[in-house]
């Protein structure tokens, strides 16, 4: 037992070594900073954009100002939500704005947008942004439609309180706290989802969207109680809202990328499998042999059959060799999602593969899980020269030979 606490200790603390030093390498401590500012010159903007769209909408008339009280009560400390006031000014004078100033403005909310989108994208290592009329598509509905849908899981809520059946329950101080922690998480677990342009595991975005609304609580707390506590309005005077309102978006941006991290390194962090990882030609290998599997069965290869590598592949690569693949016309996504092998295996040789891939020849072979990985990692360690005739035989013939053993045994 005390063994096994003892491994459990040890992973936890290996896992939050891999968070911090992917939050160093992916540099979210600037990017934190970086959008700090566009926060502070896009967030009237964006209120603009939100009171105009729900303005026009007469069934959603006062749903923003639902929206605006459930943010400052919520998600921004007490001794900061004095900015509210500010904001709101601003953007009742940005409506009287004309048409190209307008449009400044929505630009300079789309500009954060972008930002926000790329970093996720860099933390997911995808190289494959969204373009044109897609992009464009989701950031009028993260400006419009999210604070719509706020606001209606507010009133929504508002209204399921209101009920006989639960309104003792309401009335209790506890759920009453749980109720906003809820709302934020789920805002959360949707901006993990959507914004990253891949397939993000409900799992992992609901465990970051609850860790991260927990931390943000944590944070609200600490924050207001510190900030009581220190000389700012003393040296700021009525000023003192501002700076304290550019240091909590850093912190809440801190979080929220912090949050990032936890969700993808929940998707490719290796939990099992050894610390040692095959070369990368040989996870190409292993991820071809699953395409060559899947094909013979007439089946499309998924997110999760890739996932489901994770012991034997390093996954945070996955979007890097998927690349490659399609690139060399391997594989190919179809419409009604997934991949599929584009080429008959039997064309492409091991040692052409290895010519159009940017990794080295590997030694050897870890895995010895087939024979084909037998036999491969045997080769491996015979080649001292890179002799091009030892890989003449092609991938299909590679695989092949375990699925008809298999058959045969199948059918004595």
């Amino acid at each position: 037992m005390i063994e096994r606490v003892k491994q459990v200790v040890q992973e936890c603390w290996r896992f939050l070594r891999f968070l911090i030093d992917h939050y160093v390498e992916d540099n979210c401590q600037t990017t934190a900073a970086a959008l700090t500012y566009q926060t502070l010159f896009a967030v009237v903007p964006a209120l603009t954009v939100t009171y105009t769209v729900m303005a026009s909408v007469e069934a959603f008339a006062g749903l923003g100002q639902t929206v605006e009280d459930f943010i400052f009560h919520n998600v921004v400390p007490e001794n900061v939500s004095l900015i509210q006031d500010y904001l709101r000014s601003f953007s009742q004078q940005a409506l009287n704005l004309s048409i190209p100033s307008a449009i400044f403005l929505t630009v300079t909310a789309f500009l954060m947008l972008f930002t926000i989108e790329r970093t996720f994208n860099e933390i997911w290592r995808i190289k494959e942004p969204r373009h044109g009329f897609q992009r464009l598509m989701m950031y009028w509905a993260v400006l419009t439609m999210g604070p719509v849908l706020v606001g209606l899981g507010i009133v929504s809520t508002t209204y399921a309180l209101s009920l006989p059946l639960i309104s003792d329950v309401s009335e209790s101080p506890l759920f009453l706290q749980i109720l906003p922690l809820g709302l934020s998480a789920a805002t959360l677990m949707l901006i993990y989802t959507v914004v990253p342009n891949t397939n993000v595991p409900f799992r992992h975005a609901l465990v970051g969207g609850i860790v991260v609304a927990l931390v943000f609580e944590v944070a609200k707390f600490s924050f207001a109680f510190v900030m009581s506590r220190s000389d700012f309005q003393i040296i700021y005077g009525t000023f003192a809202v501002v700076p304290l309102f550019l240091l909590w978006i850093y912190v809440s941006w801190t979080i929220v990328l912090i949050g990032a991290e936890l969700v993808k390194g929940l998707g490719v962090y290796r939990f099992q499998g050894s610390n040692r990882l095959e070369s990368p030609l040989f996870q190409m290998l292993i991820v071809l042999e699953v395409f060559y599997v899947s094909h013979q069965k007439g089946q499309v290869v998924t997110e999760q059959m890739i996932r489901d590598l994770g012991p034997r592949i390093n996954l945070e690569k996955w979007t890097e060799y998927r690349q490659a693949l399609v690139e060399l016309n391997l594989i190919n996504a179809v419409e009604r999602g997934g991949l599929v092998l584009s080429r008959d295996l039997s064309e492409i040789s091991i040692w052409e593969l290895y010519q159009q891939l940017p990794w080295p020849l590997p030694v050897h072979g870890v895995g010895n899980e087939s024979d084909w990985e037998k036999s491969l990692s045997e080769l491996f360690e015979s080649i001292a020269n890179r002799d091009e005739t030892i890989l003449s035989g092609d991938l299909e013939t590679l695989y092949r030979t375990r699925y008809e053993d298999d058959t045969a045994g199948a059918n004595p």
